[in-house]
């Protein structure tokens, strides 16, 4: 699947510097939807594909994840009537087009994502002058910067919502196109232009796992209001001019593809909790999977010999602590998460003391854990 789908764009991308300005002519009858039914067949196969991508939980996610990502974009766009004369009234109607996109990118605690990417495609049209149909296909490249927010993933819930906003640069080259057939004559021109542009998008993120698949809606605006192209048709002593700016709706698929992590060393054996007496210190909520517990002696450095075990698993094991805090990043599960403090030894001065920072996504909490050979400090974390 991942293969697959990224040699289909690196093979559709090879297109790219053919010619931009593209189309035909027919006499108008009654359409069959063959075109739509195309693109509606293909947004089907490529949204049923995202049941591929591995979405097995991640046991220790990293704080900045780097992916990298192919998309396709379905769109939908419009012309617009600059001039006419003669008794033929020209229409424009919405059109279908296809647009490829790849890149990288960078998320933060599957939160905030900035990403990097490049893509080209057709923005398509279709007009009719008295009884002749004319389509008109626009080929151009982009490069885009998008940051997204994610909101946070709840228990159950497969997908995040996602948030965005692309500020890319459209570069098209020039290009043009003349049609003859059965008295309909068309002349259509693309000049050599780069435009910016901003694209809002709002969508669905799937919520956990290496891999992420991505199902957005989003609208592009370029700010320059030049037009994209323009087209001059004559039909029966009937003219029109039609342009467009390109701008588009469109539906996007991600795939985001995520590398292999590095197997963490193993550690130690910790001390057994069955020989400890364990006493809660406190009890907080959180509404993030990850959060982090920072440790250090603040008196004297006298030797006190730690461990730190979540739900029984060790996560540092006889670390001994200095002025210098330690960090723990810790991914919760849902519901019910124990922190568990657990002494080597009482150094030289008793009890085994150290300072502590809980982060949790609302400001900090600020612990102070004794602990001794015989006894632990636990800390309970409910995740909702």
């Amino acid at each position: 699947m991942r293969l697959s789908f990224m040699l289909l764009f690196v093979g559709n991308a090879s297109f790219a510097s053919a010619q931009s300005v593209s189309g035909g002519t027919s006499v108008l009858q009654g359409g069959n939807g063959s075109g739509l039914g195309v693109v509606t067949d293909v947004v089907g196969t490529l949204a049923g594909a995202g049941q591929y991508v591995n979405e097995d939980p991640v046991a220790r996610s990293r704080d900045v994840e780097t992916r990298v990502f192919a998309g396709l974009d379905v769109t939908l766009q419009a012309a617009r009537t600059a001039d006419r004369t003669g008794k033929a009234r020209p229409t424009n109607y919405p059109w279908p087009g296809l647009r490829f996109q790849g890149g990288a990118s960078f998320t933060y605690r599957d939160r905030l994502m900035a990403s990097l990417a490049a893509g080209w495609g057709w923005n398509g049209y279709m007009m009719t002058l008295d009884t002749m149909v004319h389509s008109v296909y626009h080929s151009t490249k982009n490069a885009e910067l998008r940051l997204a927010w994610h909101t946070l993933p709840r228990r159950h819930a497969p997908t995040q919502w996602t948030f965005g906003l692309g500020l890319g640069m459209t570069f098209q080259r020039a290009d043009d196109q003349t049609t003859d057939k059965d008295g309909f004559l068309t002349y259509t021109e693309a000049q050599r232009q780069q435009r910016p542009y901003l694209a809002p998008e709002i969508g669905r993120f799937s919520a956990s796992g290496k891999d992420r698949f991505e199902l957005a809606l989003r609208y592009v605006a370029h700010l320059d209001p030049a037009p994209a192209w323009t087209s001059a048709s004559s039909y029966q002593g009937s003219t029109a001019t039609t342009q467009a700016s390109d701008d588009h709706l469109a539906l996007v698929m991600r795939y985001h593809l995520g590398f292999r992590k590095p197997t963490d060393p193993p550690l130690p054996p910790a001390p057994a909790l069955d020989e400890v007496a364990m006493d809660t210190l406190a009890t907080f909520t959180s509404k993030r999977q990850r959060v982090t517990l920072s440790l250090w002696d603040d008196a004297e450095v006298d030797g006190d010999t730690i461990s730190v075990l979540l739900n029984g698993i060790p996560v540092l094991v006889a670390y001994g602590l200095t002025h210098e805090p330690v960090k723990l990043r810790l991914d919760l599960g849902y519901g019910y998460n124990q922190l568990q403090v657990i002494a080597h030894n009482e150094g030289r001065i008793p009890p085994n003391t150290a300072r502590a920072i809980l982060r949790r996504g609302k400001g900090r909490e600020q612990l102070l854990l004794k602990t001794g050979t015989k006894h632990g400090q636990m800390l309970v974390i409910l995740r909702s």
